[in-house]
């Protein structure tokens, strides 16, 4: 019985060492010698942005290093870029989890993609740090997927969690709001976007009036300004108060890298080209007789704006990435010219001069209404003119069939 014992027992060790990996060998090391404070060096890494839409925000990482074990590891949270992940995304729903990789491979792989990186001290105590890497390693043992949510579930939220459940009876104090964390949390996305126009469109589109709102910067933050607002942020012990700062260094750079350049091509030129178009084709259509021409793009401009505002609709009523239901969008991207067509355009319909009234009329109040958006620009902060170009070119078409049922009833515009 005693030798079948021993077996289990050696049996249970081995499985334990397999299923924990190269992850709790980082937890195995850090006893010996833990009092010391140079025993594991606890570091944040911060990389600047890039163009694709996953690194847009940039990205944060804690490193830690045991020195005299030779171990040195960067933990990140994150999921893997392709197209599923792109849908998932955008409803909020992309699975995450973390991922421990050797500091050489991670610095490589950001010197590769010309990516800057620096590297920050974070003034932890030793028996802190011990339980920072304990919970790291939990974190990769338990194998759990998150939903991964680009502006609150992020690389760099789940590491300041991480990092506070560290501390042992002491908590962290922010201080004071930097620029441009006292803002909105649609205008920090903006200051955070700006050298990406259309991540920017793109995410002001589906705010919706979460734009408005001010989150606190605890659920919000930015690899951008995450060092400013760590180095003015204290570590206190909760019981006699005393502080002491999160950052002591300078930071070190480990990648110089080169910024990615912005699109030649802006959303301001793209919608601001759809409006001139716009005013062509409605030009030929009524100079020219070109009906055919503005039916086609008709089409093309109707359709689109269908499918955005069917976008819209899923995105504010199942993604957990943007919270908010209404949308002030919706009056731009919602189907009123297809189904104005479906109500009064079909060859089946009986065009009386009942139904050419109220399709007039129809067309008129939409236009209207599109137009008083528009004006609406400097009272609502998420308006933009991009956006309203957009608001335009379709405002001109719509009175276009206005202008076009008024002829055929043989109406004053007046009336």
């Amino acid at each position: 019985m005693k030798k079948i014992a021993l077996l289990i027992m050696m049996f249970i060790f081995l499985t334990c060492k397999t299923a924990c990996g190269q992850a709790d060998s980082l937890q195995d090391h850090s006893i010996a010698g833990a009092d010391r404070d140079d025993f594991i060096t606890v570091s944040m890494l911060v990389a600047s942005p890039q163009r694709a839409l996953y690194s847009v925000f940039g990205h944060a990482v804690l490193r830690l290093q045991s020195p005299s074990n030779n171990l040195d590891y960067v933990f990140t949270f994150e999921s893997q870029p392709n197209m599923g992940t792109f849908i998932t995304g955008v409803l909020g729903k992309a699975r995450a989890h973390y991922v421990a990789v050797p500091a050489e491979q991670y610095i490589d792989d950001m010197r590769k993609d010309n990516r800057e990186l620096w590297q920050y001290k974070l003034n932890l105590k030793p028996q802190e740090k011990q339980e920072l890497w304990r919970i790291l390693d939990s974190e990769l043992q338990s194998g759990d997927y998150r939903y991964f949510n680009i502006l609150y579930t992020n690389c760099l939220t789940t590491s300041v969690v991480n990092l506070q459940r560290s501390l042992m009876n002491e908590h962290v104090e922010w201080g004071e709001p930097i620029f441009p964390m006292m803002l909105s949390n649609g205008e920090v996305l903006r200051y955070t976007l700006r050298n990406s126009k259309w991540t920017e469109f793109l995410f002001v589109t589906f705010g919706g009036l979460a734009y408005g709102r001010h989150t606190p910067n605890e659920s919000r933050l930015i690899p951008e300004v995450i060092i400013p607002m760590l180095r003015q942020a204290k570590i206190v012990e909760n019981e006699t108060g005393k502080s002491r700062p999160v950052i002591t260094d300078k930071g070190k750079r480990l990648v110089k890298g080169i910024k990615d350049r912005p699109l030649a091509v802006s959303p301001m030129m793209v919608f601001g080209l759809l409006l001139l178009i716009a005013l062509m084709v409605t030009a030929c259509e009524w100079l020219l007789g070109w009906q055919k021409l503005a039916r086609i793009f008709d089409v093309l401009q109707f359709g689109t704006q269908t499918l955005v505002g069917l976008l819209m609709l899923l995105v504010t009523t199942c993604s957990e990435l943007f919270s908010s239901i209404w949308n002030w969008y919706y009056v731009v991207f919602l189907p009123v010219p297809l189904l104005l067509w479906y109500m009064f355009g079909r060859k089946s319909s009986k065009k009386t001069p009942q139904r050419k009234h109220k399709a007039m009329r129809c067309w008129q109040a939409y236009s209207i209404v599109l137009v008083l958006f528009m004006a609406a620009t400097p009272l609502l902060p998420m308006l933009d003119l991009p956006h309203q170009l957009i608001t335009a070119s379709l405002a001109v078409r719509s009175f276009s069939h206005y202008l076009r049922y008024r002829s055929k009833n043989k109406i004053s515009i007046y009336v």
